[in-house]
């Protein structure tokens, strides 16, 4: 399998390997974008899952000492070598680190890996510099694109390139801190470094979920830990939320302030967005839940794929071929359907006309759905014929896929009619019968929305 962008670097892998799921880009977005397959958010039959879609930044010092290896291991294929091969996360970071001691990395990402027990955080610094360490049960965590990992002894285990700290020591970058132990930090980062780009993202993210310990604003020279405790138990809906932000109610919103110098979280050129669920208590096989945004989050709808499915539907299947490049086909592709209602309904004269109406609707058929999913998946557990079992979480998923996609069609179709009939230069009332203008502004009402969620609520029984 492919390590570098171009393929041209392969490594081997096992004999056997393990089935998996993945988002890859389509065909077309590849020949546009330059870009490999990637696979952006993976899950595998031994529930391991695994993304490292964060990109972040080493200072020069660390570059220097240590560069990047041009056809070293990238983003974009790293995903897909690492979960065909690994039944623990633990043996998932190994496997990666293992790729980075060989290869070197291309990048300086971040990657997150879980199973059903535990969860690893990995930072890629440099060519072949990386630290690794297994997050706490009890704490939450939530990072823009910035390094945020301090000491290593706040962490019950790590793993750690041999020459993490023996090269900060040799080339004069190292950083200590409590106790005399390196700060990674602000060895292989540091303030310098940090940029309202990245930063802000991490701190809406703490700022959401743990308002009590943010009651000042923004401040770009605050560390942001890695983990912290949330105000109470977070869900799922919580998280579909963080995705779609956009620094509401805050100075630094676009939409609000139209301001053109933040990169918010949800990102209106996102071609997919993933939140991975883990069941603890459920067969491995079926353990994981991919719920996945075709296209950006904020004006669509996570649709559910459980690492048990041995198909995905017609449309969240297709992959339009790169002669297409350009064909912006929404009857055929999710992602261009949501692409559209995304690029309707953003920024400041769009969002509360048409974007609130959108997202209330997909927020109610999500609350549906997520309910809806851990009830199949309950029912699921009880089947015995694995076949059967996965046809059936197969078709729900299918069918929840579908009837989004459908939804989301009909969704843009109408705000492209509202808009039409709203679109009028004319912005003030007059008299119908003297023609005369009042001075009063005509404000434009919220697009009504006339589906209907309970669509979502559907589960279905299990077979006998």
């Amino acid at each position: 399998m492919p390590v570098s962008m171009d393929g041209k670097v392969k490594t081997e892998i096992p004999q056997t390997t393990y089935q998996y799921t993945a988002t890859p880009f389509m065909n077309s977005s590849r020949e546009y974008s330059g870009l490999g397959l990637d696979a952006a958010a993976c899950t595998n039959e031994y529930g391991v899952s695994m993304s490292m879609s964060v990109t972040a930044f080493p200072n020069e010092d660390a570059l220097k000492a240590d560069p990047l290896i041009k056809e070293g291991l990238t983003e974009f294929t790293a995903n897909d070598l690492v979960v065909c091969q690994s039944k623990t996360a633990r043996e998932g970071v190994e496997v990666l680190c293992g790729l980075i001691d060989k290869y070197g990395s291309s990048e300086s990402n971040i990657a997150i890996i879980a199973d059903q027990k535990e969860v690893w955080y990995v930072e890629m610094y440099t060519g072949h510099q990386y630290a690794a360490v297994k997050l706490p049960a009890d704490k939450v965590s939530v990072f823009g694109n910035e390094f945020t990992l301090e000491y290593l002894s706040d962490y019950d285990d790590n793993i750690t390139s041999k020459d993490l700290t023996s090269l900060a020591e040799k080339k004069g970058f190292a950083v200590h801190g409590k106790n005399g132990e390196i700060n990674l930090f602000n060895t292989y980062s540091g303030k310098q470094v940090t940029s309202e780009y990245s930063h802000t993202r991490t701190w809406v993210g703490h700022k959401l979920l743990a308002p009590s310990n943010f009651t000042k604003g923004y401040n770009h020279d605050e560390m942001y830990p890695l983990c912290f405790t949330p105000d109470k138990n977070v869900s799922l809906q919580d998280v579909s939320q963080i995705m779609r932000n956009r620094y509401n109610g805050t100075v630094f919103s676009p939409d609000e302030t139209g301001r053109i110098d933040m990169r918010v979280i949800g990102t209106d050129t996102a071609l997919s967005a993933h939140i991975i669920q883990v069941f603890p208590n459920l067969p491995a096989e079926m353990s994981c839940v991919s719920w996945v945004s075709s296209g950006s989050a904020v004006y669509g709808v996570f649709v559910q794929i459980s690492n048990d499915c041995v198909n995905v539907s017609e449309a969240y299947g297709a992959n339009q071929p790169a002669n297409e490049t350009g064909v912006l086909d929404t009857d055929t592709y999710p992602y261009y359907t949501f692409k559209d209602l995304n690029t309707r309904c953003v920024g400041p004269n769009n969002y509360k006309i048409y974007g609130k109406p959108v997202q209330d609707y997909w927020y109610k058929a999500e609350s549906n759905m997520f309910a809806g999913m851990s009830k199949v998946l309950a029912q699921a557990a009880k089947i015995n014929d694995n076949n059967t079992r996965a046809n059936y979480i197969t078709s729900y998923c299918n069918d929840m896929q579908n009837q989004a996609f459908k939804d989301a069609k009909q969704l843009l179709n109408d705000v492209g009619w509202t808009q039409s009939v709203n679109s009028n230069t004319f912005k003030i009332h007059r008299n119908p019968e003297t023609h005369q203008m009042t001075g009063e502004k005509v404000i434009t009402s919220p697009m009504a929305v006339n589906l209907n969620e309970s669509a979502y609520s559907y589960v279905p029984a299990a077979p006998n």
